[in-house]
C-alpha cells in the first residue's frame, strides 16, 4: 500500500472517531442546542423587527432632514443674494460717503472762511452794539433828568397853584369876616345876592369843622373848587338823612371850602363834624 493511501485512511479514521465524538455530543446537547437556536432565532426576529421599525424611523428622520436640509439651502441662497446686495449697496454707500466726506471737507473749508468774516462782523458788531447802548444809556439819562425836571415844575406850579388859590381865599374870607364884623355880623355877600344852588351831577361831602364868630356858625367841608363850589353857592347839611340846615359858600380852595350856615331862624340847631353835605336835596 501506498504511503498516501496510508496517510488518507489514518486521517478518515481520525474524522470517524471526531464525527463519532461529535454525534455523540450532539445527541447529548440537542435539546440545548434547538432552544438556544430557538432563542437565537427570537433574538433575531426582534432585532429584524427593530431594525425595520428603526429603518423606517431613519427613513422618515432622513427625508425631515432632507426638507430641511433643502429649505436651509434655500435660505443660504436667500442670505447669500442679500448678502451681494448689502455689499453691493455697501460700495454704492461708501461712494456716496466718500463724496459726502469730499463735499463736507470742502464746506468746512467755506466754514472756516465764513467763520472769520463773522468773526470779523462780530467785532464790528460789538463795538457799535457798545456804542449805541452808551448812547441809550445817554439818552436815558438824559429822559430821566427831564422826567425829574417836568415833575419837579408840576409840583412846583401845583403848589404855586395852591398857595395863590389859597392866599387869594385867606385874602377873601379876611375881607369877609371884616366886612361881617363891620356890618353886625350879618354877611355882605348874603345881603347883596341870593344864594345859588350847584347845577349839574349831585355832589356829596361832609363837614370837616364848626366854628363860631359872633353867634354865626361856619363850617369847613372837604369840597372845593374841583368839585364846582364857588362863592355864594348854596349846599344842604343833613344828619342820617334828615335836613339840618343850608350852608352858604363864603371861601373855597381847591379841595376844602368854608360857608356861612343858614338854620333858617332856628338858632337852637348846631351843626357837627361828620355830618353829610349835598348839593340837592332831591336826587
Amino acid at each position: 500500500m501506498h504511503i498516501l493511501t496510508k496517510i488518507l485512511v489514518v486521517f478518515a479514521a481520525v474524522l470517524s472517531l471526531g464525527l463519532a465524538a461529535l454525534t455523540s455530543s450532539y445527541a447529548m446537547n440537542r435539546d440545548a442546542i434547538i432552544n438556544s437556536y430557538n432563542d437565537a432565532v427570537v433574538v433575531r426576529d426582534k432585532a429584524t423587527a427593530n431594525y425595520e421599525t428603526q429603518s423606517s424611523q431613519f427613513a422618515d428622520e432622513r427625508t425631515r432632514l432632507n426638507v430641511e436640509k433643502e429649505t436651509l439651502e434655500s435660505q443660504i441662497e436667500s442670505l447669500q443674494a442679500a448678502k451681494r446686495d448689502a455689499e453691493s449697496k455697501l460700495a454704492e454707500l461708501r461712494l456716496e460717503a466718500r463724496s459726502a466726506s469730499d463735499r463736507a471737507d470742502s464746506v468746512a473749508n467755506q466754514i472756516g472762511d465764513l467763520g472769520k468774516t463773522v468773526d470779523t462782523q462780530s467785532e464790528i458788531i460789538a463795538s457799535q452794539n457798545m456804542e449805541l447802548k452808551k448812547t441809550r444809556e445817554d439818552a436815558q439819562k438824559t429822559r430821566e433828568q427831564n422826567i425829574a425836571l417836568l415833575d419837579r415844575i408840576n409840583d412846583l406850579e401845583s403848589q404855586n397853584e395852591v398857595l395863590t388859590q389859597s392866599n387869594r381865599s385867606l385874602q377873601e374870607s379876611i375881607a369877609e369876616m371884616q366886612a361881617i364884623e363891620q356890618n353886625g355880623g350879618t354877611d355882605v355877600a348874603a345881603r347883596t345876592s341870593e344864594p345859588r344852588a350847584l347845577v349839574g351831577d349831585l355832589v356829596v361831602g361832609s363837614v370837616r369843622e364848626v366854628r363860631s364868630n359872633n353867634g354865626q356858625q361856619y363850617a369847613e367841608v372837604n369840597l372845593g373848587t374841583r368839585d364846582r363850589l364857588r362863592e355864594n353857592v348854596k349846599l344842604h347839611i343833613t344828619r342820617d338823612g334828615d335836613f339840618v340846615a343850608n350852608l352858604i359858600i363864603v371861601r373855597t380852595d381847591l379841595q376844602s371850602s368854608v360857608g356861612l350856615v343858614d338854620t333858617i331862624g332856628d338858632n337852637s340847631i348846631q351843626v357837627r363834624p361828620g355830618d353829610t353835605v349835598l348839593s340837592s336835596l332831591t336826587r
